[in-house]
């Protein structure tokens, strides 16, 4: 199977591979927010699609690998086709000629539990985690391309890392702002209400390892958490980064509107990286942590109202 996408704005419909396993569409609120909001979210959905890929496919084969390759961009809403290509030196090791067709299904399949998991309220996705990697495990297995029971654990690492892009990439859109994926002939809503991440209830990873720095930095508002129960986002150049802000003073200053933000303003603060690595030290995930807001730049004096 190849591994393609195809971005389509308009109105008519995109005509999909003939090959196509798997789309997600982003219908977006034509003429309101950061236009930039339903591109960087669907970046951040296929990182985090491609990282579920990773790690079921590794745990088929610690010599597959998983590519994502950019078909076309048409000139609404955003749709974007993926297929799976999938590579492996040493072809003789499977023992099934159909490996290939085995194996993206069962990357669809996993897509399909990430997603509707990441659907749950949290109080009992936290509890639901060693259920989902199980049942990970479990579509590995059922490939059978080996004819043998040796599937490794869906590393727990990679796993929270890729539901992590997946919620970023939730967050990142507005309201009014709609997310469905197609698998499989069938369409399934995305909850963009549930936000939370599951990095927060997973205290102790096994086989990671992180690394923190700490400095000031000037990050632009991109979109606030009004209601205390999420993540802000923010610019820091051309990137955009999800981060927590537990400055308690100045969040409780700025949920009783003693701090007024506007569009374009942007922060100084202190702010802790985390850099989690897995045992062959490959990049994980990267979370950010502003424990300090030192003060609010305005990007114009003379702007006035609440612009998010």
């Amino acid at each position: 199977m190849a591994n393609g996408l195809i971005f389509s704005l308009g109105e008519e419909a995109p005509v999909p591979p003939e090959d196509s396993d798997f789309s997600f569409t982003i219908d977006f609120k034509k003429g309101e927010g950061d236009p930039r909001r339903v591109f960087d979210a669907a970046s951040s959905l296929i990182d985090g699609l491609e990282g579920i890929d990773e790690a079921v496919a590794t745990s088929v084969d610690a010599k597959l690998k998983t590519l994502m390759v950019l078909e076309d961009v048409e000139a609404g809403s955003l749709r974007v086709f993926l297929k799976n290509i999938l590579k492996r030196v040493d072809d003789d090791a499977l023992k099934s000629l159909e490996w290939k067709k085995a194996v993206g299904a069962a990357l669809v399949k996993a897509k399909y539990v990430a997603i509707q998991y990441l659907n749950q309220d949290q109080s009992f996705a936290s509890s639901a985690l060693d259920h989902l990697r199980e049942e990970m495990r479990s579509i590995a297995q059922e490939t059978d391309v080996r004819h043998l029971p040796d599937y490794a654990p869906i590393h727990e690492g990679r796993l929270i890392s890729s539901l992590d892009k997946i919620q970023d990439a939730k967050r990142m859109l507005g309201q009014g702002d709609t997310l469905t994926v197609d698998l499989d002939g069938s369409r399934y809503e995305v909850d963009l209400a549930k936000t939370w991440s599951p990095r927060d209830f997973v205290r102790d990873v096994p086989q990671t390892k992180e690394t923190h720095s700490e400095g000031e930095v000037i990050l632009g508002i991109r979109k606030p958490d009004l209601l205390g129960e999420s993540m802000w986002q923010f610019s820091h150049g051309r990137a955009t980064i999800s981060a927590k802000v537990t400055d308690d003073t100045w969040l409780k200053k700025f949920h009783t509107r003693q701090v007024p933000l506007y569009s374009g303003d942007s922060l100084r603060c202190k702010v802790i990286f985390t850099y989690v690595y897995d045992e062959r030290g490959e990049l994980l995930e990267q979370k950010t942590e502003i424990i300090e807001v030192l003060e609010v730049l305005p990007a114009n004096a003379q702007q006035s109202g609440f612009d998010f």
